[in-house]
């Protein structure tokens, strides 16, 4: 596969954990679509990005709209309420929202992340740094599946290394950390906080797998997660469905 100009996200280094072959029928060869037996699914997500720009609007200071009597985003407004309990808006705090950063991997190739929403703000003469994420999908989230998150390795390794050299002072300290808030199910966001040991393990992992993808033919496959992957019916010739999958 040719790197020249390709552009890694946690996305793309999760496909790749969860399925070398897979990532190649992505990325390689552009191959994508939508698993026919999982409308709700992509119903949920296009419900979630609505709850993403509502959000959006409301930390840009743009009018969020009312949507009262829609049962369809009935929920919506209580989710702001909770948001805007949980995340107060300071006037001497830097608000950024759908904040996209992008880091030099090597000669060829990048990374990028794109945040729900940066704070950025001095406390007590430290530069801090809250990277909060929305999560609306329907399934309680909790903090040990978070923090091993390649989300959570990618987006707070970024953060630490390229936000303080665009609002910081050379070799100052940093205080960076992050925050999922599901306001389905949570009054209180799930953080995760970081340092200086946690993001040269991070950048140890992301670095090795970047390495290791690049060396990859995309042949070798996680039989694991086939019963769930989309890819199931072009990669085995046929729909694994449980019992077929256990006999695989």
């Amino acid at each position: 596969m040719d790197f020249s100009g390709f552009e890694f996200s946690q996305n793309a280094l999760n496909t790749f954990k969860t399925c070398p072959k897979k990532f190649g029928y992505k990325y390689e060869q552009g191959i994508n679509w939508k698993k026919e037996d999982e409308e709700e699914y992509y119903k949920s997500l296009k419900y979630g990005v609505e709850f993403h720009l509502m959000c959006e609007r409301y930390f840009s200071n743009i009018p969020v709209g009312n949507f009262s009597g829609d049962k369809k985003y009935e929920k919506f407004s209580k989710w702001l309420e909770r948001v805007k309990n949980v995340v107060p808006i300071y006037k001497d705090r830097e608000y950024l929202t759908e904040y996209g950063l992008s880091i030099k991997i090597d000669e060829e190739s990048r990374l990028n992340v794109k945040y729900d929403l940066a704070i950025i703000y001095r406390e007590s003469g430290v530069l801090c740094i809250d990277i909060w994420d929305w999560k609306t999908e329907n399934r309680k989230i909790n903090y040990n599946d978070l923090e091993k998150r390649m989300q959570t390795i990618v987006y707070m390794s970024v953060a630490y290394e390229i936000i303080p050299k665009i609002y910081g002072k050379n070799n100052e300290k940093v205080r960076v950390r992050m925050y999922y808030y599901q306001p389905e199910y949570y009054l209180e966001p799930i953080e995760i906080k970081y340092n200086e040991e946690k993001f040269k393990n991070d950048k140890n992992k992301i670095n090795n797998l970047i390495k290791e993808i690049k060396k990859s033919d995309f042949k070798d496959k996680n039989l694991n997660s086939c019963k769930f992957c989309e890819f199931n019916m072009l990669c085995n010739q046929k729909n694994i469905n449980d019992i077929a999958y256990e006999e695989y």
